[in-house]
């Protein structure tokens, strides 16, 4: 009887957190920079990217879910190529009045092709990391961000590519 007292008591004192979440979605745009073996087969890029965030008020900590579309220049003799991607992320958020900055890290599924004839797309999966900004106050605003990220191959060698994106938070 104790014990479901005591849990009781703390599921009521945690109730106002939880229903002061806040859920955020994420839009932006921005250029996609290749490294390590994607840089001797792509060049400069674009992407475009669409996310969805839960934070707890109480708490400094959210979780992230978002997808981009990675678009690879072509260079030389090389075809163009693309990436797809989702991911899952833990975002620490620091305090801030107008400016928050935020890191997150976390795991994702990336599927690459490219537009040569006969080739096939490859899905593999990868980690990230990034550090950025939240502009603005209450809920609406906008973010840049700067993510690194390492997918690991079937194959020999690896992608790794930086992404600078600026959007809007709501």
């Amino acid at each position: 009887m104790r014990k479901t007292a005591l849990i009781a008591i703390f599921a009521v004192l945690l109730l106002p957190a939880v229903l002061e979440a806040q859920v955020r979605i994420l839009g932006g745009v921005g250029v996609t920079n290749p490294m390590s073996d994607l840089n001797g087969v792509a060049d400069v890029g674009w992407h475009a990217s669409a996310g969805l965030q839960l934070g707890i008020g109480a708490l400094p900590v959210g979780i992230r879910a978002d997808g981009a579309h990675h678009s690879f220049g072509q260079q030389g003799a090389n075809p163009s190529a693309d990436i797809l991607s989702g991911a899952l992320s833990l975002v620490f958020t620091f305090p801030g009045i107008g400016l928050s900055p935020y890191i997150l890290g976390g795991l994702g599924a990336y599927r690459t092709g490219t537009d040569a004839p006969g080739a096939e797309t490859e899905s593999d999966t990868g980690i990230h990391g990034a550090f950025g900004v939240d502009i603005g106050a209450l809920s609406y605003g906008g973010f840049a961000e700067v993510r690194l990220v390492n997918v690991g191959t079937a194959s020999p060698g690896n992608r790794r590519y930086v992404s600078a994106t600026i959007g809007f938070r709501l």
